[in-house]
């Protein structure tokens, strides 16, 4: 089922807010199971940019800007061969949900616990919100 994920776009539009679509499979029931496959499509995206050629990396000048306006223009490229742990991306998602340290909303409702039921249906929105921590001094 495909799935509305609201996404803040970085760069030049600061603070624009973008849909992004992903198809989730049937059973995805419980607030687990989403993180599980949310981790399962982006380790899927990422390893189809790693497998990109030099040659197909070619920038045009929308993501040149793009990328300017986030202080770093780079082809996306990873050279140091590193693999990601499909587990370990998981265990990590989990984790960074119960710590507070990554927050998300269904249709609007925060989920609180691994455990909740949640129902997806088709054209969900889903919000995930990556909490910032602030440094600073105590008076």
């Amino acid at each position: 089922m495909r799935v509305n994920i609201n996404v803040k776009k970085i760069g030049k539009n600061r603070g624009a807010i973008e849909p992004v679509f992903y198809e989730y499979p049937e059973g995805v029931d419980t607030v687990e199971k989403l993180l599980r496959e949310t981790v399962r499509i982006n380790l899927e995206e990422f390893t189809k940019r790693r497998k990109r050629t030099e040659v197909e990396a070619v920038l045009s000048g929308e993501d040149i800007e793009e990328q300017a306006g986030t202080g770093k223009i780079s082809f996306g490229i990873a050279y140091d061969g590193r693999t990601a742990d499909f587990e370990n991306a998981v265990k990590n998602a989990c984790q960074c949900f119960e710590d507070g340290i990554a927050v998300i909303f269904l249709e609007g409702k925060r989920l609180e616990t691994l455990e909740e039921r949640i129902a997806l249906r088709e054209d969900s929105e889903l919000t995930f919100v990556r909490m910032t921590m602030l440094a600073g001094r105590m008076w």
